[in-house]
């Protein structure tokens, strides 16, 4: 489940009369039961998990759960109830040489929910529940894909897939925990989580971007140049003829409607000229990209073998290609990375936690509107504040 996802809002099938409702924001709330670990099908087969890895997965999750229950700031809720639960994460082989998903760590997600305690009215009855709606609190583990570790993409690269992003920069800590763009990261490991992308990957992508873009409008202009001929064939002159005069048929004054064929025929056929001959939009585009293909072919044979392997980065400030993508680091070229597999070790069970980190931490963290009650970001707030996190860290291996 992507990060957007997964932190969405949680919302209750509950149906309630909004007026009467009444938040009870210093009754005393309660740690709800563990729900069972979600573990999908897809999610096992892309892992290669075994029932008893995820069995061992969920106890690491119950283990961290712990941790989570003792931290003073929502060990004993007030306004609000506390639901936790976690998830096996599946995994796709993005690109090529990407190592399979039965050779790496268990993933997946702990979710913490603080949920507003509130009474309503139903059926002139007061109704007390502990559930609605409220900003989740994901602890990832294990989880290091791009939609989670990666910040934005170059835009030349546009939806290609790729496990390549734009590396997120230090950004201080929340919580004395060590963030970078807008996840923060537990580890005791100190490699990183990421790898510097080559500078060929990074342009080879562009590339493919650009494949892709002139075969579209190839296709497009083949499009267009097939319906031009077609309009042209005697037979489906005689088929619009033919609809013509049935239209005329219909109309008081069909003879004068009859009369205008000709110049309307004329003109929709310059059109369709027009749109299948070399200045229509598509036929330039075509151009274009020859030529932008052309030029990247020549960049490419100009680097040397050093070159291509160094590591690239992104100046979203350039005005052409060569000044956006560039070689090495500059104060205003943002690193190209992707995720670092090696970053696990092989020694442990994979069912072990190596690495814990929160997304999306300037939603509750950086954002910080007049709180409605304890629940929600508040709560998320209070919980990685007064976090144990020497006990996170001694959970992982």
């Amino acid at each position: 489940m992507k990060p957007a996802a997964a932190a969405a809002l949680a919302c209750a099938t509950t149906t309630m009369a909004f007026a009467q409702t009444r938040y009870l924001v210093n009754e005393p709330g309660v740690w709800k039961p563990w729900k069972p670990l979600t573990a999908i099908a897809s999610a096992r087969a892309e892992r290669g998990a075994t029932a008893a890895d995820v069995k061992a997965f969920e106890s690491t999750l119950l283990e961290l759960n712990a941790i989570l229950r003792r931290a003073p700031g929502v060990a004993a809720p007030r306004g609000f109830s506390v639901e936790t639960w976690g998830n096996l994460s599946g995994y796709r082989q993005l690109v090529s040489g990407q190592p399979a998903g039965r050779t790496l760590p268990l993933a997946g997600g702990l979710t913490f929910g603080a949920f507003p305690i509130f009474e309503y009215t139903r059926a002139g009855k007061v109704v007390r529940e502990d559930t609605g709606e409220t900003a989740l609190f994901t602890f990832h583990v294990n989880e290091l894909e791009p939609w989670l570790i990666g910040g934005q993409r170059p835009t030349e690269w546009e939806a290609v897939e790729t496990d390549a992003f734009l590396q997120p920069q230090p950004n201080g800590e929340v919580a004395g925990i060590p963030r970078y763009g807008d996840i923060v990261v537990l580890k005791k490991n100190p490699a990183s989580l990421w790898v510097p992308l080559p500078m060929q990957a990074a342009l080879d992508l562009v590339v493919t971007v650009r494949q892709t873009q002139l075969a579209e409008r190839r296709q497009t202009v083949a499009s267009q140049q097939r319906s031009y001929e077609l309009w042209k064939t005697p037979a489906k002159r005689a088929e619009r003829m033919a609809g013509y005069k049935g239209v005329a048929a219909t109309l008081p004054d069909g003879a004068k409607y009859l009369a205008g064929v000709d110049q309307q025929e004329k003109d929709v056929e310059a059109a369709l000229a027009k749109e299948a001959g070399p200045e229509s939009s598509a036929a330039k585009d075509v151009r274009a990209l020859e030529a932008s293909l052309g030029d990247l072919e020549t960049w490419l044979g100009e680097l040397s073998a050093s070159d291509r392997q160094a590591p690239a980065c992104y100046a979203k400030s350039g005005t052409t290609l060569r000044t956006r993508f560039r070689i090495g680091t500059a104060p205003d070229c943002e690193p190209l990375a992707r995720p670092n597999r090696q970053f696990f070790s092989p020694a442990v069970p994979r069912s072990a936690a190596q690495v814990v980190i929160i997304g999306q931490i300037a939603r509750c963290f950086d954002h910080q509107p007049a709180d409605a009650g304890p629940w929600g970001c508040s709560a998320n707030r209070q919980l990685l504040q007064t976090l144990d996190k020497q006990a996170v860290l001694s959970l992982l291996k």
